[in-house]
């Protein structure tokens, strides 16, 4: 018993020698309070070898941990253009918060310092990813479009469509609330937005109870810029692209910009406009195989009964009007009123256009003759419109803070466009031309209005409960005639008119709680319960003309109101030594929304017809992620698996009409799908400071269930049969950023996808290769940016689809490989610089020691 004792007393007394617990606390500007993140934190012994033990970078709130054993330790922590601070610690076996720390100006050092070094392009937090747009040389000159095309786990195609984890289902929020951005509109919006405008990019695949659970895939949010920094600082911007593709007679595209950040007292602001024109080219090809039968993943050539082949080129111009801005007036101490909002306006007829031309063919196969032989080229205008407007209201008092907001977003999407339809005569040589238009009108609004509060108990728990209220009305209007040469109306075309009005409406009540328990385990969970309501209201027109209601049939679908609870789980441990496990479970839901429900049709090309569905129903989705990650000093590893449930998922579906001849796509509430899936991220800086590596892979097993199904559609009953399918794929995205020289970076991003699955086909593989140099000079004041977007000219979107007398292979290029030149002076008071975030200045650190704290704990 003596001997079990003695080793027992041991192990504790060693135990107690190497046990490690948190040393944490929160760094912030002296005058005014905010957190200050990305501030360097290191701790070297306070006796005997002072070698560094331990160091860490503070997070967004400025918060930071870093596990010490027993012992007196000096904690340094410094960031650019601020006097550094020391404290002297012990630590006694248990966690230590040395509370808040305030971290000074300083002038002088500033001046001194001399940075050379990468800001990360990443950072991890517990719900999401952080990507800042500055370390991206891609982003000069470029759209948010293009910018979001290097972002991990976020893919664009040829259409400007945006997806998240290979799923469509996705909402794009601004300053973190949604912004009227919609399926229907958000393309030509992001790309008229310019990326220099962005702070960073968070993406947020499991949104907690707080946020709304709309888009099964997750939340893409666009932070503006805004420094609310001592002084004012501004910057000028002008750039030149060229597109390297036929036809080379197309003139260059450009962009100017000017923004300005400033603080004076009580009242801060920004404002920034922007002008961007760019020329894309591109092209497509078709071949579809009408059967005498259903087709399958390999073509039966026995089932062939003719052979429909296209090809076409296109050249779409676009750009217009970007202005955004925003003041805060601090009213008291503890509260701010905040105002704040952007538009958009362009010339359609110069500046949004698109042409394109296409030559047909319909073949036999038996005998291999041309049975049609027409071309048709399309002229039209587009103008996109629209903006928003916030005002907003904050309240702090020690542990306790409201936030009020109301906002309204007011988009349009209007295309008018010409066809000119060119048949030859096989017969006689003579060529018949026929010409139509196509006119569209869309309109969404809305109005938002959230209060937010949380509560902080304890250093170690959180509660936040809040309401919000959204309202949302759209308008759509379509029509399409038959016009002689000259362009005078001959006749209406029928099929082609559409209105359709929308009213949606939702209360949303959250709660959330959150605590800290050992210093180890953090836990939150939340519950958001939402009254949703939405009013449709669509006509059309018949063979004769007459207007006829969509809904005649089915009345009780033009309202749908319902109440759903969306809960939310998150837990995450600590094992210390930068090693965390993290798992969340959320339930979310996709609404259809836009052109999935309008029925107006497209022809732009006459052989392929488009519509929406009215009678979709909303999208449910089960989301269960498992996340691992890993820090050191140069390195971070994120490894996580995660799973999505999804039932009568929107997926677009092909048919052939009853012509057998026109193909039809519209939309369809699939049964089920899931898909289960591997994403890895990893951060290296190599080499010093000369490479920063991001690299991110997805692996994903997709599964879409069979479907036999009946739709109806003015009037014709449409049956649907698809065949379950099961897929293993997955994408990787590289982004290596050099730092050749204090003045001279580089930037290398490359992308591939693997083949994937859609609800009637395969998507083929896809990859990309981007390039641009950076140079500054003048103290950085001027940069010069070149770029080269799609190196390899590879950018395209293929499909292989099939289904009840049909199989077809599609290819749609629509960016060719682009050139790029930006030069960006900056101007101003460079103290507005120093805490906003800007990637250049992440590796900072002053001189001087300042050991005046204050150590009033603020967790």
């Amino acid at each position: 018993m003596k001997r079990l004792f003695t080793v027992t007393g041991l192990l504790v007394v060693a135990c107690r020698l190497f046990a490690a617990a948190p040393l944490t606390g929160r760094v912030v500007d002296f005058g005014t309070k905010q957190a200050i993140d990305f501030a360097n934190v290191s701790v070297m012994k306070a006796t005997g070898d002072s070698s560094v033990v331990g160091g860490t970078i503070t997070d967004a709130t400025g918060a930071f941990s870093i596990d010490l054993q027993d012992g007196k330790y000096i904690v340094t922590v410094s960031f650019m253009g601020y006097a550094e601070q020391k404290r002297e610690v012990t630590m006694a076996g248990k966690p230590l918060n040395i509370g808040r720390i305030q971290l000074k100006e300083d002038t002088q050092a500033l001046s001194e310092v001399e940075v050379v070094g990468q800001g990360s392009s990443m950072r991890f937090e517990l719900d999401k990813k952080v990507f800042t747009v500055d370390q991206n040389i891609a982003s000069a000159g470029a759209s948010v479009t293009d910018v979001l095309e290097n972002i991990p786990s976020v893919d664009v195609d040829q259409e400007g469509t945006i997806s998240l984890r290979n799923s469509e289902d996705v909402e794009i929020w601004i300053n973190g609330k949604p912004a009227g951005l919609t399926s229907e509109n958000r393309g030509q919006v992001l790309q008229q937005m310019p990326a220099g405008t962005i702070e960073k990019i968070e993406i947020i695949t499991n949104p907690s109870a707080k946020f709304s659970p709309e888009g099964t895939s997750g939340i893409i949010n666009l932070v503006m810029k805004k420094d609310r920094s001592a002084g004012f600082y501004g910057s000028i911007q002008a750039g030149l692209n060229y597109a390297l593709a036929a036809p080379w007679n197309v003139p260059p595209g450009g962009n100017v910009g000017f923004n300005i950040n400033f603080n004076a007292g009580p009242v801060d602001g920004y404002f920034n406009v922007g002008y961007r024109y760019h020329i894309s080219n591109g092209g497509s090809k078709t071949d579809r195989y009408n059967l005498n039968g259903t087709g399958a993943q390999e073509l039966d050539s026995s089932l062939i009964q003719s052979h429909l082949t296209q090809e076409g080129t296109q050249t779409h111009r676009g750009g217009g009007l970007f202005a955004r801005g925003g003041l805060n007036f601090r009213l008291a101490e503890h509260s701010t009123l905040g105002v704040s909002g952007f538009g958009m306006v362009s010339d359609p007829k110069v500046f949004n256009n698109r042409n394109s031309n296409h030559r047909s063919y319909l073949l036999t196969d038996a005998a291999g003759l041309v049975m049609r032989d027409y071309t048709r080229d399309q002229n039209g205008y587009g103008y996109h419109p629209g903006g928003n407007a916030t005002l907003d209201y904050t309240f702090e008092l020690d542990n306790h803070k409201l936030y009020v907001s109301g906002t309204y977003n007011n988009f349009s999407w209007n295309q008018l466009t010409n066809y000119t339809q060119a048949d030859l005569n096989l017969q006689t040589g003579d060529t018949a031309y026929s010409y139509q238009d196509q006119n569209n009108w869309n309109k969404n609004q809305s109005i938002e209005v959230k209060a937010d509060y949380e509560w902080k108990p304890t250093q170690q728990s959180r509660l936040e409960a809040g309401y919000d209220y959204t309202r949302a009305w759209s308008n759509s209007d379509a029509d399409a005639h038959n016009l002689d040469k000259n362009g005078a109306v001959l006749s209406e075309l029928f099929p082609y008119f559409s209105v359709t009005n929308s009213l949606t409406q939702n209360h949303a009540l959250y709660i959330t709680y959150g605590n800290r328990f050992f210093d180890r385990l953090s836990l939150q969970v939340g519950l958001r319960g939402e009254y949703y309501m939405r009013h449709l209201e669509s006509t059309y027109k018949d063979g004769t003309g007459a207007e006829k209601d969509s809904y005649a049939e089915f009345p009780n679908k033009k309202d749908t109101a319902y109440f759903q609870l969306f809960p939310s789980a998150y837990i995450s441990y600590d094992f210390g030594n930068g090693h965390e496990l993290q798992l969340n479970y959320t339930r979310r839901v996709n609404r259809p929304w836009g052109h999935q429900i309008n029925p107006r049709m497209d022809f732009s090309d006459s052989t392929n017809i488009s519509y929406g569905n009215v009678d979709l129903l909303p999208a449910y989705s089960n989301n269960l992620e498992l996340n691992y990650l890993k820090t050191w000093e140069r390195h971070t590893l994120s490894a996580g698996v995660f799973w999505k449930y999804r039932e009568g998922a929107v997926q677009n579906i092909k048919y052939m009409d009853a012509d057998g001849k026109t193909m039809k796509n519209t939309y369809l509430n699939v049964a089920k799908r899931q898909d289960l899936g591997v994403e890895v991220v990893a951060k290296n800086r190599l080499f010093g400071e000369l490479l920063q590596l991001t690299t991110s892979a997805n692996f994903y097993w997709n599964n879409i269930a069979s479907v036999d199904e009946d739709i109806m559609h003015q009037d014709t009953m449409i049956h649907v049969n698809l065949a379950g399918q099961n897929i293993f794929a997955g994408s990787v995205r590289i982004n290596a950023q050099f730092l050749f020289t204090k003045n001279f970076s580089g930037q290398i991003s490359a992308n591939y996808r693997s083949p994937r699955v859609v609800a009637q086909g395969t998507t083929s593989h896809s990859y990309s290769i981007d390039i641009g140099l950076r140079h500054t000079f003048l103290n950085k004041q001027l940069a010069l940016a070149l770029n080269v977007r799609d190196l390899l000219d590879s950018r395209a979107r293929r499909n292989s689809t099939w289904g009840d007398g049909f199989w077809q292979f599609s290819e749609n290029r629509w960016h060719s490989r682009t050139i790029s030149l930006t030069l960006t002076y900056n101007f101003g008071n460079q103290q507005g610089r120093r805490k906003g975030r800007q990637g250049e200045d992440m590796m900072g650190g002053g001189d001087d020691m300042d050991d005046s704290g204050n150590s009033n704990s603020e967790y």
